[in-house]
């Protein structure tokens, strides 16, 4: 996400390495990055919520948690999209110190600070919480933009892609915990939320009269049913055992992967192929691309023990929000307008976009070892 973030400003290079504009049919590889960010969370859901139920049983405060940690996210999202369009003129406070201010507040809110501290270090780490929380509630005053020829204040236009990953993430957990682990009730449900994103693509005139408001939400749907993919995906992985029966699991994902694919060719004439309409194509194909490339990883790593070819993206593995904010943080204090255009075009702009993307990652592993890991 951070090299395709960064590649995106970068000019004459193919456009294999750029997102398909909107209302094009088609995609490249740049358009999977985001629906594998959502099938990591399915995957990572099964274990998450073991692991959280094994803590505390107590179902009122597992959906507390699982509610303001969507809040969260939805949070962050609004306020990163909403920095995007500031009328710097018209707020309060300039643009330059508006969006670093933001970034560094959520670093504050959301740092995992320790539990066992002295009673010093609970009031230091707590007035650093209020702190960020306070900085939210004065930038969110003090926020001006344009919409329409109008000047108003904050709104979310959309949720970002945080944002969005909360609400998909909402929708899966609410059907997994429903399901209660039974992989034939996902299953079904993942076939029903199908169903129902290619109704919403028809044109049926129910669809359009009073089902109208769902269609302008089916992004939402769509993005649950990739986190479901990864919830599968997760669900055949642990069945009897992560490493016991490796080639039935592999084949298991990837025919359901074929599947997927299959069914992405039928319903293609329904929007056609679209990450940022969300299609009901590009969702399944999303979806039979992480279900193909999944058991790759996993016969590498956990059947064959070959580890050290992703030891450079361990720091975005242990602190992956951390990771995903601080290359606007940067462009928001330093930015790239001190570099020659040279970096900004053909291959010494790929090399640059490498190098920020090697650059972050060394900087997450080095704010990690400091203490600074964020958990929503």
């Amino acid at each position: 996400m951070v090299f395709v973030n960064d590649l995106a400003g970068v000019a004459n290079i193919p456009a294999w390495m750029k997102h398909v504009p909107p209302n094009v049919d088609g995609m490249t590889f740049v358009d999977v990055v985001f629906p594998a960010f959502l099938f990591i969370v399915g995957m990572a859901i099964p274990f998450a919520v073991r692991h959280r139920l094994a803590k505390d049983s107590d179902p009122v405060r597992f959906w507390q948690h699982a509610l303001i940690r969507t809040l969260g996210l939805l949070i962050l999202g609004v306020y990163m999209v909403n920095s995007a369009e500031m009328n710097s003129t018209a707020s309060l406070i300039p643009k330059s110190i508006w969006t670093p201010a933001f970034y560094i507040a959520a670093i504050l809110i959301w740092n995992n600070y320790p539990k066992s501290i002295t009673e010093n270090q609970q009031v230091r780490f707590r007035t650093l919480q209020g702190l960020g929380i306070a900085t939210l509630i004065i930038l969110f005053a003090t926020y001006r933009k344009t919409m329409n020829g109008t000047v108003v204040g904050m709104t979310p236009s959309w949720w970002g892609i945080l944002g969005l990953i909360g609400w998909a993430y909402l929708i899966a957990l609410i059907v997994f915990w429903l399901a209660k682990e039974n992989l034939l009730a996902i299953g079904g449900s993942l076939i029903a939320l199908s169903l129902i994103l290619v109704l919403l693509w028809s044109d049926l005139p129910l669809v359009n009269t009073h089902l109208s408001w769902f269609k302008q939400e089916a992004k939402h749907i769509a993005h649950a049913i990739i986190v479901l993919s990864g919830i599968v995906c997760s669900l055949i992985l642990t069945l009897g055992g992560m490493r016991q029966k490796p080639i039935q699991k592999i084949r298991n994902m990837l025919l359901l992967g074929l599947l997927m694919a299959v069914t992405g060719y039928f319903v293609r004439p329904f929007g056609g192929i679209s990450k940022n309409l969300a299609t009901p194509a590009w969702t399944l194909y999303s979806a039979a691309i992480c279900m193909v490339v999944f058991p790759v990883i996993y016969w590498l790593v956990d059947v064959k023990s070959i580890k050290s070819w992703a030891n450079f993206l361990r720091p975005a593995g242990e602190n992956p929000l951390l990771t995903y904010l601080l290359p606007p943080l940067f462009y928001s204090i330093v930015g790239f307008s001190y570099l020659p255009r040279y970096f900004n075009s053909g291959l010494p702009g790929f090399m640059r976009a490498v190098v920020f993307s090697v650059l972050i990652l060394w900087l997450a592993r080095w704010l990690t070892a400091k203490g600074v890991r964020m958990k929503l």
